[in-house]
């Protein structure tokens, strides 16, 4: 009976110090692309999706924004073609990109994430709106054309949007070694954060093995490090207000495409690796 007091004594004091020093926000070594947002098709390092209704120019370069994005702009053809998929698959045939020229007629300034000049893949005879048509239409692209057209900024047409994918950590943490013979090492959790610092709002789906009403992140943290098919945890609320500790058999770096923003609070952690 001694003998069982002492170890749960010692499992007791680990799991006390990984709550005291293991919930951080950690530097990393190692980076990955965060998933698209719902309703974002990835290519690259970019996301994009259409704005939901037509619109004139500016407002539809305000949805964009609205989104998290910008209007977006070919810069090659294969960014091109990309959007013309796109389009096919919703049977769009005209929408907004993001080039205009009412500074200086004729000289086209684009936004977008493309570096260098934009493909400008005209209609023959395009442009030709002299003065009067000064935003580039993407146009009949369901028709296999995907060509430009200059036009007047107040047609209402869908626009298509475009963000960066975010990059998220795969959160391998420096920890100074430890000297000696450790059976009992306390383990070390990080809360994921983008290249910049700042905490991700995505947290891992489709990998949850239990769940439960917590009070506490630490609490979430003890509950990990007791159950040894845990690799990862979410906290997020649920409809009542009550904050909710999901354990995952997974990481999000063993399965990047089922780690989501899911458009409300949820935070995700995993155990630092050295």
């Amino acid at each position: 009976m001694k003998f069982t007091r002492v170890m749960i004594f010692a499992l007791t004091v680990i799991i006390l110090v990984v709550v005291a020093v293991g919930m951080d926000t950690c530097p990393s070594s190692i980076t990955v692309q965060a998933p698209c947002p719902p309703s974002w098709q990835s290519w690259r390092h970019s996301c994009y999706r259409f704005t939901d209704e037509p619109a004139n120019w500016d407002q539809s370069k305000l949805a964009c924004q609205t989104m998290g994005g910008k209007m977006a702009a070919p810069y090659s053809q294969e960014e091109n073609e990309v959007i013309v998929r796109m389009a096919q698959r919703q049977n769009i045939n005209h929408l907004w990109i993001g080039c205009n020229d009412r500074e200086k007629e004729g000289t086209w300034v684009c936004e977008g994430q493309g570096r260098g000049e934009p493909y400008f893949n005209w209609q023959p005879g395009e442009p030709n709106g002299h003065g009067t048509e000064n935003c580039i239409e993407f146009y009949q692209p369901y028709y296999g054309g995907g060509s430009l057209n200059d036009n007047n900024c107040n047609i209402l047409f869908r626009a298509i949007c475009v963000r960066l994918r975010r990059q998220t950590s795969c959160l391998h943490c420096p920890i100074q070694p430890a000297c000696g013979y450790q059976p009992h090492r306390a383990r070390h959790y990080c809360f994921a954060t983008d290249t910049d610092g700042q905490l991700l709002n995505s947290c891992l789906v489709d990998h949850v093995i239990r769940k439960f009403v917590t009070m506490s992140n630490p609490s979430c943290t003890s509950a990990c490090i007791i159950e040894p098919a845990c690799l990862s945890f979410n906290i997020k609320y649920n409809d009542e207000g009550q904050k909710i500790c999901q354990l995952n058999n997974a990481t999000h770096c063993d399965d990047p495409d089922n780690f989501q923003d899911i458009r409300s609070f949820c935070l995700y952690a995993q155990e630092c690796v050295n």
